[in-house]
């Protein structure tokens, strides 16, 4: 008899916490067995969960027309259950990249940053938009920026705990310090640099989603873009400005160059 849904999740998300991986990554895995929990209850109740039916949930995730992306984050998130925590028998084969799917990041131009930004609606948000656009960070790495991470003589930021749990220095413009520096006499957070509806706390994710959409809103915006396109936005302009590819790897805190490199195909043709 397989143990309650609650109980594999407890069981998964400890193993996950003593491993030391991330908060995002918790959640992301935790999603996924419990899709697959659920799925086993409803097609296989009464069986012993096992690699077949996590087979079977691989497939029915396909076949809801999921993103290569995705079944694979589902395939990692049940190999590392049944290997690591029931310690059960594992020898599916990972689900190969389709030939066609060969997708880019979406991209937006300087000049719809800039609408962006000035529709954001309150000064805060503003600034955060512009934060991230001028740092390029993971809106993960954004929301958890501390003043004491800001070097302000070096125009530098200590990212800590960015993907994969490691940390990493990025250069700042100098006219970013600028920003924040009013925005700080203005606001005057505390302890995060974007502060949520309590002093102290940081900024949630969902709250900063949803300042792009209503920035787009304001704006009429029809362009697909989240925060992340500011991510994809800064490494294309950069590299459409002639910044160094090494660099911006190390800005990006990209793992390979090969990722770093797929914004040339992003950029235009026409740049001098």
């Amino acid at each position: 008899m397989n143990p309650s849904i609650n109980d594999q999740l407890k069981s998964y998300g400890d193993y996950l916490i003593m491993k030391n991986f991330s908060v995002a990554t918790r959640k992301m895995y935790l999603r996924t067995l419990k899709r697959y929990l659920r799925f086993h209850d409803s097609k296989f109740k009464g069986q012993i969960i096992s690699q077949d039916t996590a087979r079977e949930f691989v497939i029915y995730r396909h076949k809801q027309g999921r993103s290569w992306s995705t079944i694979n984050c589902d395939y990692s998130s049940l190999r590392k259950y049944f290997r690591e925590v029931i310690h059960a028998e594992w020898s599916l084969k990972k689900m190969s990249r389709p030939r066609k799917e060969q997708s880019l990041p979406s991209i937006i131009s300087k000049q719809d940053v800039v609408r962006l930004i000035n529709q954001a609606g309150k000064y805060k948000q503003q600034v955060f938009i512009c934060f991230v656009y001028a740092t390029g960070l993971r809106l993960s790495e954004a929301l958890n920026v501390k003043f004491e991470d800001i070097d302000r003589d070096r125009l530098q930021i200590h990212i800590r705990r960015g993907k994969g749990a490691k940390d990493r220095i990025i250069q700042i413009p100098e006219c970013l310090l600028t920003i924040l520096t009013d925005y700080y006499k203005y606001y005057k957070p505390e302890n995060y640099l974007f502060n949520g509806l309590k002093k102290g706390r940081r900024y949630s994710t969902s709250a900063a989603q949803w300042i792009m959409r209503q920035a787009k809103k304001n704006t009429k915006f029809t362009k697909r873009a989240s925060i992340h396109t500011l991510r994809h936005a800064y490494a294309t302009h950069h590299l459409e400005s002639g910044t160094d590819l090494v660099y911006l790897k190390s800005q990006l805190g990209h793992k390979h160059l090969k990722t770093t490199e797929r914004y040339i195909h992003l950029c235009r043709t026409d740049w001098s």
